[in-house]
This record gives structure tokens, C-alpha cells and sequence, in this order.
């Protein structure tokens, strides 16, 4: 009895000696006793009746104040650049619809341009593929790929988050936001997409005029909306619909840029080059219309420095080409290489894409630098 007693003790202290080194691999999240209790508030969008609903965030990164407070930090910070000279912001300017100042091609830290113009970043969350080629599947992934990009922002992600943890502001923010002080890759994609999603649009003329009854279009106004409406007008319904109040299909298209007759005739494949499908060469994402006023340069590789320029390209100099969508741009157009608009139809439909300006987003404190 003694001896099955010794033996069943030292089999114990065995067991807790283990438990206990297994315990010490496993990652423990240690409380601060100098931190708040963890309990984030849900995001409350500010979208007026009219709005479309948002989609539902992802289950594993809900939107709260304390994840969009975090990352619109993240958004702002230089060190998120690999020698700590530029910021997701310094390509996306409140002012113009978080688009590129006017630049036609961005510039990254090591000054090498790039090919592809700056797109706006309201209303994101609409969309369920990111860049014009469509390569993020979502906002999560999107967020990390400048960031990480040679071209872009050149930063390694591991150091990024060394940099990070060593100031002194970030631990805390990342508790509040996700519950942990540990920073990681995946947090900090979840806090940029987190302040993606809350950046919202729908506060312009145009909504005034069609939802709230307040104010009225001018007469060029008016006119440009029934041509932008009108197959027989400028057309432009099919890609940029109005139903969704988006003003995008958010779909990928071929809109007659480029004479091409075989994939080799595109000088960007855009959403072939992420498929590798022949009959997504050409493609590229439809961009919403929304304070479209304020995103020059325009296309995908921003050729067109104005409106009217992209105007005189619908009216007079289409393409016939490779995978271009005849259901959105009528055969009967491009045989004579477009819309013909008269120049006066061209500066209506400009003074109707000039009410799709909402003031109040590009102005709105919430979405600004708070380093300043």
C-alpha cells in the first residue's frame, strides 16, 4: 500500500510538472491592470433612409468606434512605409475623394511610379473585389498590399509590427479595438479595413434634389441627367447604374480604351493578369461616379486629365475590342466610334456628374489626419 501510494504521488507531481510546461507554450494574453475593461462599441453608420444598406462585415472583424478609431490611426502614420515617409494617406486625399491629389500615377518611397491611377475609397464595402484588376477578394487583404507592395510603400510587414509595438500609443488602441496589447499583420489589416468600411457617401445635390426635395437641378443639370439615362444620350446608365445609388456595377469591363484585337494588344491585362483568363484581358473595374468631380485624372491608368476629355472619348474615339461588353455599349455606337454628342450635351452631363459631390464627406472630421 505504501509502495502504490509513493507511485501515485510521483505520478501526480509528473502530471502537473507537464500540464504546467504545456501551459507555458501556450500564447497568453496577459491584462494590463492599467487598461480599461475590454468592450468595444458597434459602428452606427451615419447614412441617411435613402442609403443602400451595407453589407454585414466579416464575423471575425466587426466594425466598432474603438477598431475604426484604431485604424483610421494606421491609415495616417508614416511608419507604415519602410522609411517612414508616407502614409495609406498621402495617396488618398481626403479633399479629393481619397484619390491622388490629381496625379495621374502614384509615387512610391523609392520613387518609382506606378501604372495604375489612385481609386476613391467611399463606399467600399459595397464592393466584393479591390483594386482595378480586382486582385483582394477583401478589404482585409487589400489593406496590407500597398503596404507591403516595392512599388508602393516598401514596408516589411514583421518590422512594421516591431515599429508599432515599440510606441508606446499602439498597444493600447489594439486592446480596445481587438482585446489583445499583441499586434500582429492580421490586426492591422483588420483595423484598416475596419476604417475603409465606415467611410460613406451619399450626402449630395443629387440625393437633395431626388430624395429630400430640397433644392432643384439647374436646366443643364437636368438635361445631363436624362442624356446620362438616355441610350440615345450619353449612355452611360449601363455601367454606372442608378438603382443601387452607387453609381457603379462594381462589375469589370471593357469600355473600347484600347484598339485591341488579341490579348496582346493591351498594354495592362487588368483583370486578365489576375485570372489569367483570355476573356477577362481588358477588364477593369467600374468605378462608382460618386464625387467623380473631384477624382481627376480618370481611367484606370488616368489618361484623361478632365471630364470633358472622358466626355470627347464617349462621343467620339471608342474602340471596337477584344472582350469589350456590347450590352453596355451599343454596336450601333461603336460603328461610328461612339455617342456624338453635341458639345453643349457633353457640359449637361458634367453639370449632372458635378451634383454627385457630397461636401460633407470630403470635409467630414472623423475621416481626417488625427495627427493634426
Amino acid at each position: 500500500m505504501k509502495r502504490s501510494r509513493i507511485n501515485n504521488m510521483f505520478f501526480m507531481v509528473v502530471l502537473i510538472l507537464t500540464v504546467s510546461a504545456c501551459q507555458r507554450d501556450l500564447p497568453v494574453t496577459v491584462k494590463d491592470d492599467s487598461l480599461p475593461e475590454y468592450d468595444p462599441t458597434p459602428f452606427k453608420y451615419d447614412l441617411p433612409a435613402y442609403a443602400p444598406r451595407l453589407p454585414r462585415a466579416p464575423a471575425d472583424n466587426p466594425t466598432t468606434y474603438e477598431g475604426v478609431s484604431l485604424g483610421r490611426m494606421l491609415f495616417y502614420d508614416k511608419k507604415l512605409s519602410g522609411d517612414n515617409t508616407q502614409s495609406c494617406a498621402s495617396c488618398h486625399n481626403q479633399a479629393n475623394a481619397f484619390t491622388d491629389s490629381g496625379r495621374r500615377h502614384s509615387v512610391g518611397i523609392l520613387g518609382i511610379e506606378g501604372k495604375r491611377n489612385s481609386m476613391p475609397l467611399f463606399n467600399l464595402d459595397f464592393a466584393d473585389r479591390f483594386f482595378w484588376d480586382g486582385r483582394a477578394r477583401s478589404l482585409e487583404e487589400q489593406a496590407l498590399m500597398p503596404i507591403a507592395d516595392h512599388s508602393e510603400m516598401a514596408e516589411n510587414l514583421p518590422q512594421l509590427v516591431e515599429e508599432l509595438k515599440a510606441d508606446k500609443r499602439y498597444p493600447a488602441k489594439f486592446y480596445a479595438a481587438f482585446g489583445t496589447t499583441e499586434i500582429s499583420e492580421e490586426l492591422i489589416a483588420k483595423a484598416i479595413a475596419q476604417f475603409l468600411r465606415s467611410m460613406v457617401s451619399f450626402r449630395s445635390k443629387y440625393d437633395s434634389v431626388r430624395f429630400l426635395n430640397k433644392g432643384f437641378f439647374s436646366e443643364s443639370e437636368q438635361r445631363g441627367y436624362e442624356l446620362f439615362f438616355s441610350e440615345s444620350g450619353g449612355d452611360c446608365f449601363h455601367c454606372h447604374s442608378e438603382g443601387n445609388l452607387l453609381f457603379s456595377t462594381f462589375t469589370f469591363e471593357n469600355n473600347g480604351l484600347t484598339a485591341a484585337s488579341q490579348i496582346e494588344d493591351f498594354p495592362d491585362p487588368g483583370l486578365g493578369s489576375v485570372s489569367g483568363l483570355t476573356e477577362d484581358y481588358g477588364l477593369f473595374k467600374v468605378p462608382s461616379l460618386r464625387n467623380v468631380a473631384l477624382t481627376a485624372p480618370y481611367m484606370h491608368d488616368g489618361r484623361f486629365a478632365t471630364l470633358k476629355e472622358v466626355l470627347d472619348f464617349y462621343s467620339d474615339s471608342l474602340h471596337y475590342s477584344l472582350n469589350i461588353n456590347y450590352s453596355n455599349l451599343k454596336r450601333s455606337h461603336l460603328e461610328v466610334g461612339g455617342m456624338k454628342l453635341s458639345e453643349d450635351e457633353k457640359w449637361d452631363i458634367i453639370a449632372f456628374l458635378h451634383t454627385l459631390t457630397d461636401g460633407s464627406a470630403i470635409r467630414d472630421s472623423s475621416y481626417s489626419d488625427p495627427f493634426k
